[in-house]
């Protein structure tokens, strides 16, 4: 394959387009981007030159963060109006994000500006989970490509590496030292649409080890694994939630938002 026939093999294409091997196998596997074909014996992928503008689309809106669920509705061609409101959308979850920074930066400030630190225990303002994990390698490609994530750092005597997702800036990877495998975790991840997530994750090669589904303790979630066996619970609040916010003198929107969205999905 060569830039002349106006075909690619994967890592030149990924070169070309500003994307990642492992982004390129992943959106093959989600079906946003499927290579033009494959070689019949090595099996290797190669792309044409047709397939630039969709892949340069993608690595644009995905620098933004955008969801995969939204940038396949913008590949499919959606009409002016819908793809204008898919970047309102967005824009409003930047936004959110921006506010929270701002309000961890205006805390920084204050600290500044004080004499001495104070004496009275703050309040928490970002957890980084660390999970034990049996091979390091083997856990980072699979956060990369069945979940989603990207590596942010690793260190060079591979004693940690942090991976990132939207607003989790950092889930820490350590190598297990000790006898017999690491004790299986289990986190909470709030998410905006688990069913579009859900799917997602299993055509990407994710172990699903409970579908999504409305759930008697008001959240509609499932359960993915990863290889340690590390499980996460991702979901969003359900009507019933609400009546839990007030019990707290929370407000509803605090925990779930668009009271249409259970209608839809139920």
């Amino acid at each position: 394959m060569d830039e002349n026939s106006g075909r690619w093999q994967i890592g030149q294409f990924a070169e070309l387009v500003g994307l990642t091997i492992p982004q390129l196998r992943r959106y093959d596997r989600l079906r946003l981007l499927e290579p033009e074909g494959r070689e019949a014996q090595s099996g290797y992928r190669y792309y044409t030159s047709g397939q630039t503008g969709a892949a340069r689309v993608i690595a644009l809106l995905r620098s933004m963060d955008m969801p995969i669920a939204d940038i396949r509705r913008v590949l499919a061609g959606v009409g002016d109006p819908e793809r204008r409101e898919l970047f309102r959308d967005h824009r409003a979850r930047l936004e959110a994000r921006l506010d929270e920074v701002r309000g961890l930066l205006a805390a920084v400030d204050a600290l500044t500006q004080e004499e001495s630190m104070p004496t009275e225990p703050t309040t928490w303002q970002h957890l980084m989970p660390r999970l034990p994990v049996s091979d390091l390698d083997r856990s980072i490609v699979y956060y990369q490509e069945a979940l989603g994530f990207r590596l942010a750092w690793r260190t060079g005597d591979d004693s940690l590496a942090a991976l990132a997702s939207g607003e989790i800036e950092m889930l820490l990877l350590a190598p297990w030292t000790g006898d017999g495998p690491p004790a299986a975790q289990s986190t909470y991840v709030y998410v905006e649409d688990p069913d579009a997530l859900c799917a997602e994750y299993g055509e990407a090669g994710a172990e699903i080890v409970d579908p999504v589904a409305s759930r008697p303790y008001g959240m509609r979630d499932f359960v993915v694994r990863d290889p340690d066996g590390h499980r996460f619970t991702l979901g969003r609040g359900e009507e019933r939630l609400r009546e839990v916010a007030e019990h707290y003198g929370l407000t509803a929107d605090t925990i779930a938002v668009d009271p249409h969205w259970l209608a839809d999905r139920c």
